[in-house]
């Protein structure tokens, strides 16, 4: 018999399992110099990358082809900005407060919502509320069904805020032990980042290393019980998710401390798409978001990290295949 199908048949199992992370397969957007910290990450319509930063009280804008990032919008007494999402076409809410980077909390009562308009040719901001007993607020996503309302996690009190932009009003929803940070950990960041995907929530749960779900009503009450699908892998260099990107068939593609990221079925499989051969290349990475406007776009992971060990945050795009 001859070889020659079976050495064709090999190789064609041996592409489909491929890495997206194989060595063409990514690069560096940009690299900040100056220290700032990048935070989280949107994506506009038109390709464009909207970016946050716990070390600057502002909005960054990024063409991802020309590198070079413009301060939209700086908000007024805050240190930093953190979650971010898209409640309206290009009308974004933004999470600003006064930060310590040192111990990962924000002053009390410096913690508010903003939405940030960029459809205008000068960006409008505009203060929708504030969450006065919090000192972690972390990340924001959109509820869908329920147009103007956000839902932010509180890290430190294990909790989930929802936030009406119109009306101003905020509502602990949602309040579990399994969404509470893990006794003794350093930061105590429990749930971390979160995004929906139909009516199904998905979260990392930092300090307690693992990445969950639960059900919502299109009031975000929680229906059944909390999901626990994967958890960190083992090995000294991965310490904790932080955020994600959900891509169109639920799968989470999730940052993981301190420099890898990772690819997780709904079904709680996982593997590495970039760092678990050792390779240094994300400087811990702390978000996720598919690009969008063509199909250039649409084939781009992008992933902002925190820089440490190196002159500050960046933004890595990754091709991938969902």
């Amino acid at each position: 018999m001859s070889l020659y199908p079976v050495l064709i048949a090999l190789l064609a199992a041996l592409l489909s399992f491929a890495s997206p992370s194989s060595p063409n397969s990514f690069h560096t957007v940009y690299q900040f110099e100056d220290g700032t910290l990048v935070e989280n990450i949107a994506v506009r319509s038109n390709g464009d990358l909207l970016l946050t930063s716990v070390t600057k009280p502002v909005v960054f804008s990024l063409d991802p082809h020309t590198a070079d990032p413009t301060i939209i919008f700086e908000f007024p007494n805050a240190t930093g900005t953190g979650g971010i999402t898209e409640v309206y076409p290009d009308v974004f809410a933004v999470l600003a407060g006064v930060w310590n980077v040192s111990t990962a909390t924000a002053e009390k009562g410096s913690l508010c919502l903003w939405t940030v308009d960029v459809s205008h040719h000068e960006p409008v901001g505009k203060k929708i509320a504030c969450v006065p007993e919090s000192t972690q607020l972390n990340g924001a996503t959109t509820l869908e069904g329920a147009p103007g309302t956000v839902l932010v996690s509180d890290s430190h009190l294990g909790g989930i805020y929802r936030i009406n932009v119109h009306t101003g009003e905020v509502a602990l929803v949602i309040q579990d032990t399994l969404l509470e940070g893990a006794p003794g950990n350093a930061f105590g960041l429990g749930i971390n980042g979160l995004h929906m995907h139909g009516r199904i929530l998905y979260f990392a749960n930092s300090s307690k290393k693992f990445f969950g779900s639960l059900q919502l009503t299109s009031t975000a009450q929680v229906i059944g019980p909390i999901k626990m699908i994967s958890t960190v892998p083992n090995g000294a260099n991965f310490t904790a998710y932080d955020d994600f990107a959900l891509d169109k068939k639920g799968n989470a593609w999730i940052t993981l401390e301190t420099q890898a990221l990772v690819v997780v079925t709904p079904s709680g499989e996982q593997r590495f798409v970039f760092g678990g051969d050792g390779n240094t290349l994300l400087a811990t990475p702390t978000s996720a978001a598919f690009g969008r406007g063509g199909k250039r776009g649409k084939e781009t992971l992008y992933v902002v990290t925190a820089g440490f060990g190196i002159s500050g945050g960046q933004v890595v795009a990754i091709d991938y295949q969902a």
